[in-house]
């Protein structure tokens, strides 16, 4: 397959998560959670081997 320079830009450009079982690189969750006003949960999967894990963001409070 062959991407062109835009694509290959937008790629390298965008903030990426490792999978810890092969390498892969993951860019967007499976799924995501509103837990509440300062959690979002997100559940990962790997194309590439399959392993899954989830991650917690917590949000700072908003300055009144």
């Amino acid at each position: 397959m062959h991407l062109s320079r835009a694509a290959t830009r937008f790629i390298h450009s965008r903030p990426a998560l490792e999978c810890s079982q092969c390498g892969d690189k993951l860019y967007v969750p499976e799924w995501s959670e509103y837990i509440d006003e300062r959690r979002v949960r997100h559940m990962w999967a790997c194309e590439g081997c399959g392993y899954a894990f989830e991650t917690t963001i917590r949000l700072a409070a908003a300055a009144a």
